[in-house]
């Protein structure tokens, strides 16, 4: 989980710190189009994965990331 948020932060330029998994595209000026498609290009080569479009279009916030890497088994549901 700690390398998922160090991925996402890094896609939007902001401290760890600052993300939780209320953080989306609507709370977070940061993560604009561009930045969306390095998160999602971040989880494909970290997780070795390839994501869909609507998996991609439904990654909208950090819990909703964690919500389809748990339902393919990359995360544990405690983390």
């Amino acid at each position: 989980m700690d390398e998922l948020l160090k991925l996402i932060a890094t896609a939007l330029k902001l401290p760890i710190g600052d993300i939780a998994p209320a953080t989306s595209m609507k709370t977070c000026a940061a993560w604009d189009s561009l930045a969306h498609m390095e998160i999602v290009i971040g989880i494909e080569e970290h997780y070795r994965i390839v994501l869909d479009g609507d998996e991609i279009a439904d990654m909208v916030s950090v819990a909703a990331i964690v919500d389809q890497l748990r339902k393919r088994g990359l995360l544990d549901h405690g983390a």
